[in-house]
C-alpha cells in the first residue's frame, strides 16, 4: 500500500498532527507501544506492526519518538528508508545527536531534515511554528 507519509512514534505530537491533518489512509505509523495502534486508527492512520512496514516506500517520514530514542530510531530505521526519502527529525536533542542521526540517514540514501518544534503541539495543532 502506497502512502504519502510515515510517522515513527505516535504519542501526543503524532496523534495531534494526524487528527488535525485528516490524513485519512494516506499515512502509516509505527510506535513501540502496541496500545497506540487504536489511537492510530482513531486518527485515520494505518497502524503498522513494524517500522519497516510503516516506512515501505514512504517519501516523507516524521520522526516523533521520545528524545532518548531519537538517535537509535534514526540509526535503526535509516536502512529501511526509500531512496531519497525525507527523514524529518522532530525531536529535541543535542546538536551532536542530530548530526549523528543525519549521518545515519544520509549514509542510507535518505535526506535528513532537522525540524525544531517551537511551541507545544497542543493546542496549536498544525499551526505550531516549526523551524527547518
Amino acid at each position: 500500500m502506497a502512502c504519502d507519509l510515515a510517522l515513527i512514534g505516535f504519542g501526543e505530537a503524532g496523534s495531534t498532527f494526524a487528527r488535525a491533518a485528516g490524513w485519512a489512509r494516506r499515512a502509516r505509523a509505527f510506535d513501540i507501544a502496541p496500545a497506540r495502534a487504536a489511537a492510530m486508527g482513531d486518527c485515520g492512520v494505518t497502524a503498522c506492526a513494524s517500522a519497516a512496514e510503516a516506512l515501505d516506500a514512504a517519501p516523507l517520514v516524521l520522526s516523533l519518538v521520545t528524545a532518548d530514542a531519537a538517535l537509535s530510531a534514526a540509526q535503526a530505521d535509516a536502512p529501511l528508508l526509500a531512496p531519497g526519502a525525507l527523514w524529518c527529525d522532530m525531536n529535541s536533542v543535542a546538536p551532536e545527536t542530530k548530526r549523528a542521526a543525519a549521518r545515519a540517514v544520509e549514509a542510507a540514501g535518505g535526506r535528513y531534515v532537522d525540524v525544531a518544534v517551537l511551541a507545544p503541539v497542543e493546542p496549536a495543532c498544525l499551526g505550531v511554528p516549526l523551524l527547518l
